[in-house]
């Protein structure tokens, strides 16, 4: 788990660098970052019922070794399409990986400690990206930018050997084989996210009023009720709608669709305008590292808190913060270097949003379920999180635009943000 956030956090880090070596354009790059998002969203379901018939072990070896090929693939990469390739390929790998990690986290857990134990398993993807940014940068200074991809390659590799210090006998499996999820309503919700991306991130280049942006956005429009009733209809559904009849779950759901957005789509800003000031690449990713230490942080402590305050008031809290951290940003960045009067306080608030949210939302939306239903609403819960990265990395794009002037683009990228953040704050205190 450790190893992922370097791919995610480490390729937003290096899009600038990517842009200039090959000349793309911020829209074709930004299909590294939602192409990975959507992949992941898209399989990450079916990881689980892979890992359900063959044992979590093997899917486990199965994704580290998909990973460690996506990742090689990235380093070695000439242009943007090969390079997205990659990213497509280090996106299967995670979604075998994710589902079969988490069920081997919680294996020995009592019913008491399981806040605690998904706040420890959630934790690896904050540490590990509290740790991204300065490494990232260390090795793009000491070489280039394809050298962000090493460090998930050296951790997979170790992932991979000490797979095989796990008990021989796969106790992690459910005796009987889960069935396969809907695969007509799993490509029904990627063609609508990955539509609606597309419209976003070409319609500044299109026109907005073209016939491209307007066919691709129709049909994902289009194809949403359709996914809805695939998900009420099927009986083992991509996103299964009876979960959602579970209040806790839906609110979480609901924030986590917000609240992920702004995780992954802030990253893309962050370096452009560092790279505005003219920082250098270790400037850069030591400048970002207080919001993912912040949040990792807060990540480890979101199990006492829970304990000592319960979900809502905390979930509240982060929300509030959130919502304060891309305010202060938006109003704030100016195109005069001023780091630690306008960007350094809205990082702090974000890390600090963001480390009372990320992990106790999880953690909400699976605390009511039936144990039988944990993995299968652990896995819909972190596919709305990557279709909901993917669509805010494109929004993002979308108000950046292309030309122009960069300070009123990252005004506007800002201010989107700080949208998505009121949408989980309304959620957390009207709907709980």
């Amino acid at each position: 788990m450790v190893a992922l956030p370097f791919g995610v956090t480490g390729t937003n880090l290096a899009l600038p660098l990517v842009r200039k070596e090959f000349g793309s354009s911020l829209a074709a790059l930004s299909w590294t970052l939602s192409g990975y998002s959507i992949v992941m969203a898209a399989f990450t379901m079916l990881g689980g019922t892979i890992a359900s018939r063959i044992g979590t072990r093997r899917t486990f070896r199965i994704g580290v070794t998909t990973l460690i090929v996506g990742t090689a693939v990235c380093i070695a990469a000439s242009n943007t399409p090969i390079l997205i390739t990659g990213r497509v390929v280090q996106a299967l790998g995670g979604s075998l990986i994710v589902p079969a990690s988490v069920t081997v986290a919680l294996v020995g857990w009592p019913e008491s400690r399981r806040a605690f134990a998904i706040g420890i398993w959630t934790a690896a993807f904050p540490l590990g990206s509290a740790t991204a940014p300065t490494i990232s940068w260390a090795l793009i200074d000491a070489g280039s930018w394809r050298w962000i991809f090493v460090t998930p390659l050296v951790l997979a590799v170790g992932a991979l050997a000490g797979s095989f210090l796990l008990p021989r006998e796969d106790r992690y499996s459910p005796t009987a084989p889960v069935p396969i999820p809907d695969l007509i309503g799993m490509v029904v919700g990627t063609a609508a996210a990955g539509l609606m991306a597309l419209a976003l991130v070409q319609g500044r280049a299109w026109g907005w009023t073209s016939v491209g942006t307007l066919t691709a956005g129709l049909v994902a429009v289009a194809l949403v009720p359709v996914f809805v009733w695939r998900s009420r209809s099927h009986p083992r559904p991509f996103l299964p709608a009876r979960l959602f009849e579970v209040p806790s779950f839906r609110v979480a759901n609901i924030a986590n669709v917000s609240v992920s957005a702004i995780g992954i789509a802030v990253w893309l800003i962050w370096p452009l305008v560092l790279r505005s000031w003219h920082y250098s690449a270790w400037g850069v990713g030591l400048a970002m590292s207080p919001t993912p230490c912040i949040t990792t942080f807060g990540a480890v402590m979101s199990g006492r808190l829970v304990r000592r305050y319960g979900y809502r008031p905390l979930l509240i809290l982060g929300a509030v913060i959130l919502v304060v951290g891309n305010l202060w940003l938006m109003l704030n960045v100016h195109r005069t270097p001023a780091y630690w009067v306008h960007l350094f306080p809205g990082l702090v608030l974000i890390g600090a949003g963001m480390g009372l949210l990320y992990s106790p939302l999880n953690a909400a939306g699976l605390i009511d379920l039936d144990r039988a239903d944990f993995a299968t609403g652990n896995a819909a819960f972190n596919t709305g999180r990557s279709l909901s990265g993917a669509v805010g990395i494109a929004g993002v794009v979308a108000t950046l635009g292309e030309v122009g002037d960069p300070l009123a683009g990252y005004r506007r990228g800002y201010g989107l943000l700080t949208a998505m953040a009121v949408v989980s704050f309304i959620a957390l205190t009207v709907m709980w």
